[in-house]
Order: C-alpha cells, then structure tokens, then sequence
C-alpha cells in the first residue's frame, strides 16, 4: 500500500487565533511608526498618512498570494524587479571585423553538412539489430 509522503509541513507559531510572530512584528512596527508621525506631524496629515499606511500594512500582513504570506511574496519581487536578470541560457552573437577597404564585398560562407541517405538493405540491418 502506497502512502503519500507529507510535504512542506513547516508551519509557523500562532501566537492567538490567527496571529503568528511575524504579523505581530509587522503590526506593531506599523503601529509605532503611527504614533512616531502622530507626535512629530500636524493632525490632519498624520490622519491622511495613516489612511494611506494602514490599509496596505493590513493587507502586507494578512494578504496571500498563492498560499504565500505577502510579507514573504514583497521583499521576493522587490528583488525581482530591482535587480539585473541574467540570462545565461542566451547564445552570445559573436561578431566578425568587416574589412576595411570598401572595394572588398561581405560573403557569407555557408557550411552544409552532406545528407545522408538510408537504403533498403541499411534500415533491415539496423532494425535486426535493434530486435536483438
């Protein structure tokens, strides 16, 4: 009898319900940062600010995308978009020095390979010796 083999079973810590140690660090962070711009900014933009900030630090703490928290999925495309790609499966256009004269003309040599073609008597050995 087979039995399915349980994979990516790490899960983290609830703290309560559905609060784990991250989400709380995200929100008190976010928190702090509030009542930081609360005593040093004027009300009405603190207010606007806070309006702007909070929604997104709910949705970076309890949004998923793909079964994935949003504070793991963030920094990942962050990193995506920010950093150069390196493609390393392109093939590399190598370029020739064209000729200085300009009386000589460019030719383009082409290398064919001779086709080679099965007989009869060839494709019966060949599958004699592939039954063995």
């Amino acid at each position: 009898m087979f039995y399915e083999t349980p994979q990516f079973i790490r899960q983290e810590i609830k703290l309560m319900g559905i609060i784990t140690f991250n989400q709380l660090w995200i929100l008190v962070g976010v928190g702090g940062l509030l009542v930081i711009l609360f005593s040093s900014l004027n009300h009405g933009l603190w207010f606007i600010i806070a309006l702007i900030i909070t929604p997104l630090a709910l949705f970076l703490t309890f949004g998923q995308m793909n079964g994935q928290p949003m504070y793991k999925v963030l920094p990942s495309a962050l990193r995506h978009f920010w950093l150069p790609k390196y493609y390393f499966w392109q093939k590399e256009k190598i370029v020739s020095r064209v000729s200085e004269r300009p009386q000589e003309t460019k030719q383009t040599i082409i290398k064919s390979r001779p086709q080679k073609t099965l007989d009869k008597q060839t494709i019966d050995n060949l599958s004699q010796f592939l039954d063995q």
